[in-house]
C-alpha cells in the first residue's frame, strides 16, 4: 500500500512544527496532523522562554549542574549535556529563520534582555516578546510552516491508533476528522508531538486538548514508556477557572508569596531560595499554605503598574479581564498540573523503541528533567529534540522504505455508542 507521504507528524507544537519545517526545507514531503486548530498547542501558552546559557558570567556547565540538582539526581546526565550544549546551536537557527529572540545579537547577547526564574543560578531566560513568549513563536513557526510547498497540515484530526507493518515498523495511523470518519494516513516515518497529559488533572495550565493520547498509542503498539507518574505542577497558577498560569519569571523579578494571614512563608521551606526554589518545592509548600490558612496570595505590587506593563504586559492584561489587578490587590494562587515529565522513552535522536517511530517535546521522557523540571528547559527541550528528530529522520533507512502493507482491512469494536477500539490488518 503506498505511503500517503515520506514523514507524518502527530502534533503541532513548537516541536512537531520545528521538525516539519527542517525536514520540509529539505524537501522532503511532511503532513503534519492536529487534533484542533493548529493555534491550539501547549507551546503557545508558554509565558517565559527559553533557558539558554549566554551571559558574559554563565556556562554550559552551570546550566547543567542546574538541571542535575532540580532533576533530584534522575536525570540521565548524557541527555542533559546533549540538550544544553545544543541548544545555543540550534537557537541561532531559528533566529536565521525570523525568530525574533529578544537581545540576541551576531555574537552574543544583551544580558539585560535575559530572565530569570527560580532555581536558575544566572539570568539566562531568552525571551520572544515579553511574557508571551510561546505565542510569539509559533505565530512565526505557522507562518514559515504555511508557507513551504512541501508540508500539508490537517486540522481537527485525532489520533485514534498507530500502524504498524508486518516488519514491525510504524507506518503512520488511524485518525478521525470533525465527522467522526475514520481514515488511515501510511507514512515513511512518523513523529509523535502530541504533549503531554496534563489536562487529564482537574487543575491545569494546559489546553483541554492535551490528554496523552500520543503516549498511550504509542504504548498500544509496544514502545517503550518511562516515569509516567511524573508530573510537574506549576505553583502559581491563577485560582480561578482558567488556571490562567502567572509565569515563574514574575517571582524571577520579585515578586513573593503570602498565606491567608498575610505570611511570607516561603522562607519556612526553603530560607535561603524561599520563592525561587525549585518547583516542586514550592508547589508543595503552596499546597501546604492553602490548607493550613485557606488561600495564598502572589505579591507582585512592589514591581509598579508600570514595569508589569512594560515587561509583563499579556499577563497583567488578561489578570485584568478576569476582574485581577497585579498593581493593586494580592492575587489568588494555586498548583496546578503544567509538565509531563514522563512519557515515550528516546535516545539522543529521539527515536523510540519503535522502528519508524520518533517522539518529540513533552511527549518524550529524554531523560533531561529527572524528577523536576528546571523552569524554561522545555522550549529548550522541544527545540534540540525537533532538530535531532529531523536530522536523524533525514539519514535514516525508514525515510526511503515503503511499509510493508497491503490493503488494509478494519475492525472497529463499538461500546456503547463511543469509539474504543479500531484494529488495523494487513
Amino acid at each position: 500500500m503506498k505511503a500517503d507521504c515520506e514523514v507524518l507528524i502527530i502534533g503541532s507544537g513548537a516541536a512537531g512544527l520545528i521538525t516539519a519545517i527542517e525536514l520540509a526545507q529539505k524537501g522532503i514531503k511532511v503532513i503534519v496532523v492536529t487534533k484542533d486548530a493548529i493555534t491550539e498547542s501547549s507551546s503557545s501558552y508558554a509565558q517565559g522562554g527559553v533557558a539558554v546559557p549566554l551571559a558574559l558570567g554563565d556556562s554550559i556547565e552551570q546550566h547543567i549542574c542546574d538541571t542535575l540538582r532540580v532533576g533530584q539526581s534522575e536525570c540521565n546526565e548524557a541527555a542533559v549535556r546533549f540538550y544544553i550544549s545544543s541548544i545555543e546551536k540550534y537557537v541561532r537557527v531559528l533566529h536565521k529563520w525570523g525568530i525574533p529572540f529578544n537581545g540576541l545579537q551576531k555574537d552574543g547577547i544583551d544580558e539585560r534582555e535575559l530572565g530569570n526564574e527560580a532555581a536558575h543560578s544566572q539570568r539566562r531566560i531568552l525571551k520572544i516578546g515579553s511574557d508571551i513568549a510561546g505565542r510569539v513563536l509559533m505565530k512565526h513557526l505557522w507562518e514559515i510552516a504555511c508557507r513551504n510547498p512541501n508540508l500539508s497540515i490537517s486540522q481537527g484530526t485525532n489520533l485514534v491508533n498507530l500502524i504498524k507493518d508486518r516488519s514491525k515498523k510504524c507506518a503512520g495511523g488511524v485518525f478521525q476528522d470533525i465527522n467522526n470518519s475514520l481514515f488511515p494516513i501510511i507514512a515513511n516515518c512518523t513523529v509523535l508531538a502530541t504533549g503531554g497529559a496534563s489536562s487529564l488533572y482537574a487543575k491545569s495550565t494546559t489546553p483541554f486538548v492535551i490528554t496523552g493520547d500520543g503516549i498511550a498509542c504509542a504504548y498500544r503498539i509496544g514502545a517503550n514508556v518511562k516515569d509516567l507518574d511524573y508530573i510537574q505542577f506549576h505553583p502559581t497558577a491563577l485560582d480561578h477557572p482558567t488556571s490562567f498560569l502567572l509565569s515563574e519569571t514574575l517571582r524571577g523579578e520579585g515578586a513573593i508569596l503570602l498565606n491567608n494571614l498575610n505570611e511570607r512563608f516561603m522562607e519556612r521551606y526553603a530560607p535561603l531560595e524561599k520563592e525561587l526554589a525549585p518547583r516542586a518545592v514550592v508547589s508543595k509548600a503552596v499546597w501546604q499554605e492553602i490548607k493550613k490558612t485557606g488561600k495564598v496570595f502572589i505579591d507582585v505590587r512592589q514591581l509598579g503598574k508600570e514595569y508589569l506593563l512594560n515587561k509583563f504586559q499579556g499577563i497583567y492584561n488578561h489578570c485584568l479581564e478576569l476582574g485581577f489587578n497585579l498593581a493593586d490587590q494580592l492575587v489568588p494562587v494555586t498548583p496546578a498540573a503544567h509538565y509531563t515529565i514522563g512519557g515515550i522513552t528516546v535516545d539522543l535522536e529521539s527515536k523510540t523503541s519503535i522502528p519508524g517511530l520518533w517522539a518529540v517535546g513533552e511527549v518524550a521522557n529524554t531523560g533531561l528533567h529527572g524528577a523536576d523540571r528546571l523552569a524554561s528547559n522545555s522550549l529548550l527541550e522541544c527545540i534540540v529534540s525537533a532538530f535531532s528528530a529531523a536530522e536523524s529522520i533525514s539519514n535514516s533507512e525508514a525515510l526511503k522504505t515503503e511499509p510493508n502493507l497491503s490493503e488494509l482491512s478494519k475492525k472497529i469494536v463499538a461500546f456503547q455508542g463511543n469509539l474504543s477500539i479500531v484494529e488495523f490488518k494487513s
